[in-house]
């Protein structure tokens, strides 16, 4: 679903807001009874649950709790300074208390959604696939003829999904119309179950439910890159490399009334510098830039202990498949596999059935390549499935 939306966006992408009516699939996302789930089922922490009223968090001691049973405050600087430790290391949600503020016209504000729903995180990997762009998922439940917040702006690109109920929405011109479209105009709509919006970052907004239910939402979160900031991460990359082989790289003099000295070093450096640029390879250093901020393909979270007893199962004539992207790269003799986060080494004669591995699609141990002798491969291929690179197909 998430390619989808980003191909919905279009050109729209960091420029204009955008409507679109029926095109989320809300089977995929959190219902109403989903998330009593995770409230009754105590997991979530407090910095995972928010509740604000009329446009202000609530201290998170009004509605989570330590156990079942309600302790009793003590009085004193280090009592509270402990109750407040525990509370944020061992609290979790009370229901009741929760359900009060709701029915109060309290909204609910659940963080880091993607952390621990596997249809959420499935779909920021898709996302991220897609646009090469860190995502996270935040969900939204605010009570009838309620509004969370006053008009404000997020620092992110958000896609809203709306998943129950509706929400009146109030967008005003994004920061790219105010440069370049002088006679954009404030926005009104309403979202319906299904429905997407797309809001770029910097956008004044405000949203409020209607008279007749509870709205559900969940937003994915992003940063759009932008052409002046990637500008200016290349430019001081370049300035960098530069200094290495200046006097630059030296220490300054004490600052007080030095402003005259550090003008008349720097003044030839820079002109130096300015000289330098006419033969800069910009194309090598947007590339390491752009290296340095793509996010890394997530680590597989789910069906771990799964795995660990999948792998002695495997055999020579297993079905395999790859269970996330990998890439696998040759230094110093040592072959490296990186999936996610994680980074396997393996001696080189591994590389070319490592290789192959990468480029299949359903495999057996022995299927891929014959470069391996038929218990290396297989005592390798149960590695992969037990890290979790691989799974059975």
């Amino acid at each position: 679903m998430a390619a989808k939306l980003v191909q919905t966006i279009g050109s729209n992408w960091g420029k204009h807001p955008l409507h679109a009516e029926g095109v989320v699939d809300t089977s995929a996302l959190l219902t109403a009874e989903d998330i009593d789930h995770l409230i009754d089922s105590r997991t979530l922490r407090v910095s995972q649950l928010w509740v604000c009223n009329q446009g202000r968090n609530l201290p998170p001691s009004t509605y989570m709790s330590v156990g079942e049973q309600q302790r009793n405050r003590s009085v004193g600087s280090t009592s509270d300074v402990r109750r407040i430790m525990t509370l944020a290391t061992e609290g979790s949600p009370d229901p009741i208390k929760v359900a009060q503020h709701v029915a109060n016209g309290a909204s609910l504000t659940l963080n880091q959604v993607d952390q621990y729903i596997p249809n959420l995180r499935a779909m920021c990997e898709q996302f991220e696939a897609e646009t090469h762009i860190r995502a996270g998922v935040i969900l939204f439940v605010t009570p009838p003829s309620a509004q969370a917040f006053s008009l404000h702006a997020d620092p992110h690109d958000i896609i809203v999904m709306q998943t129950h109920g509706t929400k009146q929405w109030e967008i005003h011109p994004t920061v790219w119309e105010k440069k370049h479209d002088p006679d954009a105009q404030i926005r009104r709509l309403v979202m319906k179950p299904g429905d997407m919006l797309y809001v770029p970052e910097g956008t004044p907004h405000v949203v409020r439910t209607n008279e007749d239910g509870l709205s559900i939402h969940q937003t994915i979160q992003f940063n759009v890159p932008r052409y002046d900031k990637v500008a200016s991460k290349v430019l001081l990359l370049a300035f960098e490399q530069y200094c290495q082989n200046t006097a630059l790289s030296g220490p300054l003099p004490p600052l007080r009334g030095s402003g005259p000295e550090i003008t008349e070093q720097l003044a030839p450096s820079f002109a130096d510098f300015a000289e330098a640029l006419k033969d800069l390879d910009l194309g090598t250093l947007v590339e390491q830039h752009l290296q340095s901020v793509l996010p890394r393909q997530r680590t597989l979270a789910t069906g771990r202990i799964t795995a660990i007893a999948s792998a002695d199962r495997v055999t020579a004539d297993t079905p395999l498949r790859r269970a996330v992207p990998f890439t696998v790269t040759v230094q110093d003799d040592t072959v490296s596999t990186v999936f996610g986060r994680r980074r396997l080494s393996s001696p080189l004669r591994t590389e070319k059935y490592l290789s192959a591995l990468a480029e299949a699609e359903t495999f057996t141990a022995d299927t891929v390549s014959n470069e391996m002798d038929a218990a290396s491969r297989l005592l390798l291929c149960q590695r992969l499935v037990r890290e979790g690179a691989l799974t059975l197909a």
